[in-house]
């Protein structure tokens, strides 16, 4: 169910260690796992030998943001895919090219937008990340009818109270300011931590084709890389 998570390698936002995710991952017996850091792949390698000595099948990719804005996330569906998003970054980092709100034509890699972030037509290969505290919001017929493009979407950021105020704190420095002048947008949410799979299925079971598109992502996705 875990289809973003962040590693310190999200630079002014994440504030676990590769290890420390996924040690806590195996301690909630979880057996797949996908890395999204921040606009960076910088740690897929050293996830994936951790995730191995664990028993966790590892997947890869990436949170593709803008400035504060999430735009989308990339699940790599194999290797090939890490490198179709890199063009897109790599382009943007060095050579100025914009980051466009929806996915270009990726070909080995799933898309999931946030409900800010919805295009007005899906590809068979993007798909809608929904929170379960946004679960409220399926009433309203806009999202009622994405419903079976809809994935479960619970990030990892931090794992304690102290480690959610060092997310703001360097939030704050990330963004030139104070503590008090953060807003909402600026920061991760309060639930961003790992909790039991079985009381996220539980709270989205009046849902089942979510849980069965969560499902189709990670069993769909592989990690294989030879470091020869």
């Amino acid at each position: 169910m875990y289809l973003n998570c962040h590693s310190y390698h999200s630079l002014r936002y994440g504030t676990l260690s590769v290890s420390e995710l996924v040690r806590q991952a195996d301690e909630f017996s979880i057996k797949e796992l996908v890395i999204t850091d921040i606009n960076t792949v910088t740690a897929i390698y050293d996830f994936k030998k951790e995730c191995e000595k664990s028993g966790i099948k590892p997947i890869a990719g990436i949170e593709v943001r803008k400035e504060n804005t999430l735009l989308y996330i990339a699940v790599a569906k194999e290797f090939s895919g890490i490198g179709e998003v890199n063009k897109i970054l790599s382009a943007y980092n060095c050579d100025g090219a914009e980051l466009t709100e929806t996915a270009p034509e990726f070909k080995q890699v799933f898309v999931i937008y946030p409900l800010h972030n919805i295009p007005e037509n899906l590809k068979e290969n993007e798909f809608v990340g929904i929170r379960e505290e946004e679960l409220n919001f399926l009433i309203r017929p806009e999202f009622k009818r994405l419903i079976h493009k809809m994935v479960v979407l619970h990030p990892v950021t931090f794992s304690t109270r102290k480690e959610y105020n060092l997310h703001r704190i360097l939030r704050a420095i990330d963004n030139n300011t104070i503590l008090s002048k953060l807003s909402e947008e600026d920061i991760c949410r309060k639930s961003e931590y790992f909790k039991p799979e079985k009381e996220i299925i539980q709270s989205f079971e009046q849902y089942p084709e979510i849980i069965k598109n969560t499902k189709k992502i990670l069993s769909e996705c592989s990690f294989e890389f030879t470091y020869k």
